[in-house]
């Protein structure tokens, strides 16, 4: 064991649905992490009050600064989605699912008892001296992010 974290270099990661359907373009994805939210149990005459674990929120994903390209099949799937309401499925073999690379083996993926309901797509930014450039962000549901 080395004395440094494992350094993940953006050379080798990538965005698909499934494990090899690339959607083209993809600059940056973020993901926002789980939140576990807690309930206030105090009752009365209670100083300080008390809480408890409730549900938990999985996250929400965002893929900015894509290069707009609207003949990407990818791309035009995920606008769709939205536009639809369909759900992406959860799970590393998930056909439809979406896949955040970390490095060329590995990729983070919504585990197998949930999916990802994509929120938003469509917007599209440009200026004249650069590249058209749109935005894509999803609702984790149902499991947590997970390293597969």
């Amino acid at each position: 064991m080395g004395d440094r974290a494992v350094t993940l270099s953006g050379s080798f990661q990538k965005v698909t649905i499934g494990a090899s359907s690339k959607l083209l373009g993809a600059g940056k994805y973020e993901i926002s992490g789980a939140v576990r939210k807690t309930v206030d149990v105090s009752e009365f005459g209670v100083d300080i009050d008390i809480f408890e674990f409730g549900s938990a929120d999985g996250g929400t994903i965002t893929l900015s600064d894509v290069n707009y390209d609207p003949t990407d099949p990818m791309q035009n799937y995920l606008r769709t989605c939205v536009e639809t309401g369909v759900k992406l499925a959860g799970g590393f073999g998930a056909t439809s699912g979406l896949h955040l690379w970390v490095n060329s083996s590995s990729a983070l993926v919504v585990g197998t008892s949930g999916n990802i309901l994509m929120t938003n797509a469509g917007k599209v930014t440009a200026d004249r001296n650069g590249s058209a450039k749109t935005d894509f962000s999803g609702k984790v549901s149902g499991a947590f992010m997970y390293l597969s």
